[in-house]
């Protein structure tokens, strides 16, 4: 381009004004683009001149005071935060990035822990319908309850483990029907394997009385909803 026919930018003092005014500024298409950059500059200088100007009217001497100096002033000033804003960002976006993190986290933890207990009111449901069907018979009359026994018994550890945790559901429920089961449960591995059909009626009733079975079903399906 011919040095004579490019467009002339007014001097710094006057550019401010320019910016305000779009429709003025020139057809080329350099002049556009140095403006451009000055708008860019100018709205982060606004954004943080709160920041800036007690410090400039403090640091620059009266007659220094000019839009052209300021411009200049506040430039420099820019160029030596800009290391201590960025930090300020990059701090941020890693406070967001943790509390994400650990929001993450918590949820997962928060998942896995409903399927244990929703697994172990599952099973204890389970091992309470099973219960009630006629098993086969040993020592004459009395009932085989050996696999219900040792069902049981893994039952019972699991149960230890979820006392140790949170039970997840509000008002106490998980951990109330856990401790019913817990006491049923415990009732049942204590006995031998081979029950008297008396002893087994009473062991039914008691888990009839207690609701166990609903319970523990109710909770299981409630448990794999919140932990999917």
């Amino acid at each position: 381009m011919n040095p004579e026919s490019e467009t002339r930018l007014p001097a710094d003092a006057d550019r401010f004004d320019l910016l305000e005014h779009p429709e003025l500024w020139p057809e080329d298409p350099a002049a556009q683009a140095e403006l451009a950059q000055l708008l860019e500059l100018h709205l982060a200088l606004h954004s943080h001149r709160g920041d800036l100007d007690l410090g400039f009217i403090q640091a620059a001497p009266q007659k220094a005071r000019t839009k052209s100096n300021w411009f200049l002033a506040a430039a420099a000033t820019l160029m030596a935060l800009a290391p201590t804003m960025y930090a300020l960002q990059h701090m941020r976006t890693l406070q967001h990035q943790s509390r994400d993190t650990a929001r993450i986290e918590a949820s997962a933890q928060h998942r896995g822990q409903n399927r244990l207990w929703a697994a172990f009111f599952q099973q204890s449901s389970e091992l309470i319908q099973r219960f009630d069907k006629n098993p086969p018979v040993c020592n004459k009359d009395h009932e085989d309850r050996n696999e219900e026994r040792v069902m049981a018994m893994a039952l019972l550890e699991a149960s230890r483990q979820l006392a140790d945790q949170t039970a997840p559901v509000a008002n106490g429920e998980a951990e109330s029907a856990r401790n019913e089961l817990h006491a049923w449960l415990q009732e049942l591995s204590l006995e031998d394997g081979c029950l008297s059909p008396e002893r087994a009626q009473e062991l039914r009733q008691l888990a009839s009385a207690w609701d166990l079975e609903g319970q523990a079903q109710r909770l299981s399906e409630r448990l794999k909803g919140e932990g999917s």
